[in-house]
């Protein structure tokens, strides 16, 4: 007799943190958005030194972006690794190594 298939429970674990992720990724991408604006419209700083600081969060502000899409990039890789239903003990294994009960 087969033994009875369940959801993965590591599955449902990567795709909780991947919500978290894009959820935390977009407050990323919204994070600078109004000081950058606000510099660029020039109304807050002026002159050379501003120019350069608003330049530099300009791309602070995109690299950081970057990396938050590369960490959603990896889990979803990550999650597309693993079967949506495993056996039973193969479920129970998993629950126990997610707990630290090897």
């Amino acid at each position: 007799m087969a033994e009875r298939m369940v959801p993965n429970p590591r599955r449902e674990r990567l795709r909780q943190l991947l919500v978290e992720a894009e959820d935390r990724s977009h407050e990323i991408r919204q994070a600078y958005q109004r000081a950058f604006a606000a510099m660029r419209a020039g109304k807050v700083w002026t002159g050379p030194t501003a120019a350069a600081w608003t330049t530099e969060l300009e791309e602070r502000h995109h690299r950081l972006g970057r990396l938050a899409r590369r960490v959603v990039d990896a889990i979803e890789e990550e999650l597309r690794r693993h079967p949506p239903l495993v056996t039973e003990t193969e479920a129970n294994a998993m629950r126990r190594e997610m707990a630290g009960r090897l």
